[in-house]
């Protein structure tokens, strides 16, 4: 009979319920390379999910607001000319009226390239945090295991990103997110941030760290043979910064 080797629901199995036994199988392969590789690809699946959910969030805005058109060359050009000729587009109205949801959808879009940027700062600023508590925690691992172990820590953070995000649409279709200025439009998002939407947001955000500090712990055991008190220790401080600077 031969060996039956473990296959992907396997290593997903084991990732959740056993990151020691997760780590343990890969202790000789723990590397910064592969913790960049992992790290990016990590930053491009959250940044993915992320930005459908703000897409679905983005069209519960149901209200219009008047914007300047930019076909229009402005008054100065066209009151005036340029050179003796006018500019063409002086025609076209000085403003638009566009839909809240096009706009806010617009603004998150422009900005989601930066977002999966600063997700490999700071990853790379956990590693940096998880490897400092374990030297002082007398660890024995070099920085590239570190960065590994940083980046599957990313793991939970997809995983609780796509449920806020699907709590987020869901309380968001429920408002009355009817706004047409950006005062409007804050005041609105502000009401998700409280109340029942907001203490929901809170507990996943609690339960993300909390397992993220489980696989960084279980990580740092196996990289850098810490004492599970430390590893512990050291886990929780870096997966409690994001949410208490939250």
């Amino acid at each position: 009979m031969g060996v039956h080797s473990p296959g992907m629901p396997s290593t997903v199995t084991t990732f959740v319920a056993r990151p020691g036994a997760f780590f343990e199988r890969r202790a000789d392969r723990l590397s910064g390379f592969r913790g960049v590789g992992l790290a990016a690809a990590l930053a491009l699946l959250l940044t993915t999910v992320l930005g459908v959910a703000l897409r679905l969030f983005s069209q519960q805005f149901t209200g219009t607001t008047t914007v300047d058109n930019p076909a229009y060359p402005g008054d100065v050009f066209c009151e005036d000319g340029v050179g003796g000729m006018t500019p063409s587009g002086c025609d076209e109205p000085a403003t638009i009226t566009v839909e809240i949801s096009s706009l806010l959808w617009q603004e998150i879009a422009d900005r989601l390239p930066w977002l999966f940027v600063g997700l490999l700062f700071v990853w790379f600023g956990l590693a940096v945090a998880l490897h400092v508590g374990a030297w002082l925690g007398s660890g024995t691992g070099r920085f590239g295991e570190s960065m590994e172990v940083a980046a599957w820590g990313l793991v939970p953070t997809v995983v609780v990103t796509g449920v806020a995000g699907a709590a987020l649409v869901y309380f968001a279709a429920q408002a009355d997110l009817a706004g047409s200025t950006p005062e409007t439009l804050l005041s609105e998002v502000r009401t998700l941030q409280s109340g029942v939407s907001g203490l929901t947001f809170l507990l996943i955000q609690i339960a993300g760290a909390a397992w993220q500090a489980y696989v960084w712990a279980a990580g740092l055991r196996v990289a850098h043979e810490l004492s599970r008190r430390a590893a512990v220790v050291v886990a929780v401080v870096v997966a409690t910064v994001p949410v208490v600077l939250s």
